[in-house]
């Protein structure tokens, strides 16, 4: 029979030594204490926290965004604003009025600015659920812990001293509300000379229970803006600087990912339009949770809802105890010296950013800068613009200089250069190979004149920045027919700029400036030497009323720099021109040069210019193949295939 290996285990008389019992019992103990601790320290707040954060999106579904009778039965704004109960705004720059009952920002105008030049309807920033357009700031409390009752979009809210008092810049305002369960809740209202109200939430304690709650604010808005452009130019939509971090959330992304959240003590979260803006912006140093959100519409014939939110951390309220979150709302114009208040007075970081400068923002707002100054020297920002452009022109005037000579040069080689395609007729890489030759004798680069264009590209779109997404070129008025240099020349040659008694489409808008634009573009291309290239020859042919034809739908001030900088660019040839003792013939070639272009359209395709230029960056990268010094450059030597 086997001997068992060790003792049976089954067998009763076998017993748990006590020792061991103890550390079982210790062990379980220790086991249950540490699973109640992580439960209650670490699992609950977490849990607590993204109760918190659901409810602030089922709060923005339920009490933020309208109901469905508000999303399918929209009303006149005056009739909805009349309805309630509202105390007034008024610091001089936004007016509007705050309801009692729901107590959201849902009333805002701006004093200062107007939807049409010569109107008289204010701009609207804000308007209450059930309007056209609703679109709100909110901010509130959510309970951590069940039972404890919130503000909510329903709750009637008393003012403070009684009366009826109206928001200024010098006199803040206080609403109360009790929850029944000693919790009161006041809102300090404040208003600053400019466009931030700043609210101070408070809660009072004065029960047993201790309240536990998150603080929040958000903005929201019901379908597009009424003035949605959508252009390229311009951010449009819900923005942020969160983290150190910019985010431009257009609506179109926003709706197909329908969140986006990012923690950050530091940042600021808003919704802008071209020229407007609405923002939250928290007291910085509090990590807070920033939140982009959009709900899709609940029928067809509703709008989607989008929202900008940021939640605090949580305040733990105990009996006889207070709290209180403070944050403000910018609601008003992009004036880029109020946002660079802002971000100094409220230490919000890049608050200029909203304003979008592009990515020549290092150009971009320093022209900014320069120009709304030179405006207010000379009392017009068209005058500005005309000296600034005259001012670039005498900043890039060596490397112009550079590029007429060239230009002027090439017309005294024009005889040599019919010479050459008449020697060598269609022999394209014999007639190359003599033209390169020939601009290195002669020391002339046909390429020259690319830099000082490749310059003003940038300078150009800075400009356009500047002149198409600032407030201050809103409305702006130069002379005459332009009055706002941010909007397209309103005139158009298809009705004789206004004499034909027809309204011209907009496709065919072509105005008085991009007509004079186009004259200096012609008047500069005739002055200039034909090319060797007959496919360039064409382009350059077609290339002014190309341009003419983009520019008209520009920013008017835009084309009046462009066609100044083309009249001083002309300016300078001439004078170039008549020192080398060139004549000039404006519209018109000599002998020579039509003789040229007839031999270019007829011959070869040729690019002497092109080979040139590869020599010279071949030589700059590996040197000359000579060691005795500099000499003429050469033509290169084709392989042999």
């Amino acid at each position: 029979m086997a001997k068992n290996s060790g003792p049976n285990m089954m067998n009763p008389n076998d017993q748990m030594h006590p020792d061991d019992r103890r550390n079982l019992v210790i062990f379980l103990i220790i086991s249950l204490a540490m699973y109640f601790a992580f439960d209650h320290f670490v699992m609950k707040p977490k849990v607590e926290a993204m109760r918190a954060q659901q409810e602030i999106a089922r709060a923005a579904a339920v009490n933020g965004a309208p109901n469905a009778v508000d999303a399918l039965v929209e009303r006149p704004r005056d009739v909805v604003i009349g309805e309630s109960t509202r105390l007034k705004i008024d610091n001089g720059q936004i007016f509007g009025t705050l309801p009692l009952v729901g107590n959201r920002i849902d009333d805002i105008s701006l004093t200062d600015y107007f939807k049409t030049l010569g109107g008289s309807d204010h701009v609207v920033l804000m308007s209450p659920a059930g309007t056209p357009h609703p679109k709100y700031a909110e901010a509130g409390w959510i309970a951590a812990n069940d039972g404890v009752k919130v503000p909510g979009k329903d709750t009637r809210w008393s003012v403070k001293g009684g009366g009826t008092p109206t928001l200024t810049k010098d006199k803040p305002v206080t609403l109360t509300w009790n929850n029944g369960a000693g919790l009161t809740f006041e809102r300090e209202y404040s208003i600053d000379d400019h466009f931030v109200i700043t609210l101070t939430q408070r809660v009072v304690n004065n029960g047993g229970a201790t309240a536990r709650l998150y603080p929040y604010s958000l903005v929201a808005m019901q379908g597009m803006p009424e003035n949605f452009t959508g252009t390229w130019i311009a951010h449009e939509g819900p923005i942020g600087h969160i983290g150190g971090e910019l985010h431009e959330v257009t609506y179109k992304d926003l709706g197909k990912k329908n969140e986006m959240s990012y923690n950050a003590p530091t940042g600021w979260i808003g919704i802008t339009e071209k020229y407007w803006l609405t923002s939250l912006l928290p007291v910085q140093g509090e990590a807070m949770k920033y939140s982009f959100k959009s709900t899709p519409a609940a029928t067809p014939n509703a709008k989607p809802h989008y929202q900008v939110d940021m939640m605090g951390t949580e305040r733990v309220v105990g009996a006889g105890e207070k709290v209180e979150f403070v944050s403000h709302v910018y609601a008003g114009a992009k004036k880029v010296r109020i946002l660079d208040l802002y971000e100094d007075r409220l230490d919000v970081p890049h608050f200029d950013l909203a304003v979008d400068f592009g990515m020549y923002y290092f150009m971009t707002k320093p022209f900014f800068y320069f120009l709304t100054w030179l405006g207010h020297v000379t009392g017009n920002f068209g005058v500005a613009i005309l000296i600034f452009t005259l001012l670039l022109r005498a900043a890039v005037f060596p490397l112009a200089n550079t590029s007429f000579r060239s230009f002027a040069k090439l017309k005294q080689l024009a005889p040599q250069m019919t010479a050459l395609r008449e020697e060598y007729g269609h022999d394209k890489e014999k007639l190359q190979k003599e033209l390169v030759a020939l601009y290195g004798r002669e020391k002339v680069n046909p390429a020259a004149g690319c830099l000082p264009i490749l310059i003003q590209i940038p300078i150009f779109f800075a400009l356009y920045k500047v002149l198409s997404v600032t407030i201050e070129m809103r409305h702006a008025p130069f002379f005459g027919w332009i009055q706002d240099l941010s909007m397209r020349d309103p005139t158009s040659l298809f009705n004789l700029f206004g004499l034909l008694p027809y309204n011209v489409p907009d496709f065919l808008m072509i105005g008085v400036w991009p007509c004079l634009m186009l004259f200096f573009m012609i008047l500069q291309k005739s002055m200039n030497p034909p090319p060797q290239d007959p496919i360039q020859a064409k382009m350059l042919a077609f290339m002014p009323y190309f341009m003419t034809y983009i520019m008209a739908g520009f920013a008017s001030g835009l084309v009046i720099y462009w066609t100044f900088s083309n009249a001083l660019s002309i300016l300078q040839q001439y004078i170039i021109n008549r020192s080398m003792g060139i004549e000039v013939k404006f519209f018109q070639r000599t002998p020579e040069e039509k003789k040229m272009e007839k031999m270019v359209a007829e011959g070869p395709v040729v690019h002497p210019g092109a080979e040139l230029l590869e020599e010279q960056v071949e030589d700059a990268l590996f040197g000359h193949d000579d060691e005795d010094g500099p000499k003429p450059v050469s033509p290169r030597k084709k392989k042999k295939k």
